[in-house]
């Protein structure tokens, strides 16, 4: 299994890993795509290093206990998961993406696809609907579309000119393409009878306000400003959302067509085939969205976008049934 421009996707984007969102976007791919060996051979990599759960990315290197699971290798995953409920930090009710000293407080999209997958797989499946639930409601606009940092640490009373709550008050295409990504790798490993149907109901509003913000296959680093810069990352990230929620039985027809849409899209404009890399990725990591048409907010080739680029052309161009796989909470 796993086309040779699949690998050649993950290639590209491997020697840009450095954290655990990006380890685990990639070994994700590679599980889907049914690369295997080269699978296993990455997750040893990653057993190599001295800790599985590291400081200040407690959020970001948790993300590596799914890949682990998936792998084989419990026993590791376990104690990392004991490390991080240990030392995770909270703020309001929910897992801060970093401990850095110069973010107390702050809530980040990305953790929704950090902790949350983790977390449904090893069994821990109430903890996992109840940080997803919270993030959208902490962080989505009422539309659905979500923001991407924000101050739960200063009540809004206390707030000036709301900067100091809002870190990033747009409605990020990453940030929705997080959590929407977070939410299908959960619904993936619990069984449908125990699926939380308020989460659902969540996904299904993101997603049907997402499909209309697509133009000719493509979301926008502002998801619903048509002026923002086209992110090809948070293409990837949305339409392998949307074409995995499809194959589990969310989204509907229009999901599917969606993540076919932005498959193309990318494929078309944005994917340089010489070298397989994905093209006009906004630059990242990135606290605040700057839709900027400056050179130096754009990326390529950046793991993000290589490893869910990967994941989508896995399951749409290449067919691959998520069941198929077998996934499974413990």
């Amino acid at each position: 299994m796993g086309s040779s421009i699949v690998r050649r996707m993950l290639e590209r984007g491997w020697p840009g890993v450095n954290t655990g969102g990006k380890h685990s976007g990639m070994l994700n791919a590679m599980y889907l795509a049914g690369l295997d060996d080269w699978f296993h051979e990455k997750v040893q990599e990653v057993l190599a290093e001295p800790k599985i759960i590291t400081h200040p990315n407690i959020a970001d290197s948790s993300s590596r206990m799914r890949p682990l699971v998936l792998a084989g290798k419990i026993a590791e995953a376990r104690a990392a998961n004991e490390i991080f409920h240990r030392e995770r930090v909270t703020a309001g009710g929910l897992t801060q993406h970093t401990t850095a000293r110069s973010t107390p407080g702050w809530v980040f999209a990305d953790t929704a696809y950090m902790v949350p997958p983790s977390q449904a797989i090893l069994g821990n499946h109430d903890f996992a609907f109840s940080e997803l639930k919270g993030f959208h409601k902490m962080l989505a606009q009422d539309d659905g579309l979500l923001r991407h940092v924000f101050n739960a640490e200063i009540p809004e009373s206390e707030s000036y000119v709301g900067i100091d709550l809002w870190i990033d008050g747009t409605a990020w295409g990453r940030a929705t393409g997080w959590w929407m990504a977070g939410v299908v790798d959960c619904l993936e490993v619990v069984p449908e009878a125990k699926w939380d149907r308020e989460l659902v109901a969540m996904y299904e509003k993101t997603a049907a306000r997402a499909i209309e913000c697509q133009e000719r296959g493509l979301w926008r680093a502002t998801i619903d400003d048509p002026y923002a810069l086209i992110d090809t990352s948070a293409t990837v990230m949305i339409g392998y959302a949307l074409a995995k929620g499809y194959q589990l039985g969310v989204g509907g027809e229009a999901a599917n067509k969606a993540s076919f849409a932005a498959l193309e899209g990318v494929m078309r404009d944005h994917f340089d085939w010489e070298t397989a890399t994905l093209r006009h990725q906004q630059f990242g990591p990135m606290i605040v969205n700057i839709p900027s048409p400056n050179p130096r907010y754009v990326d390529d080739g950046n793991a993000y976008g290589q490893g869910f680029l990967a994941a989508l052309f896995s399951l749409t161009a290449d067919g691959v049934r998520v069941r198929d796989r077998g996934v499974r909470s413990l």
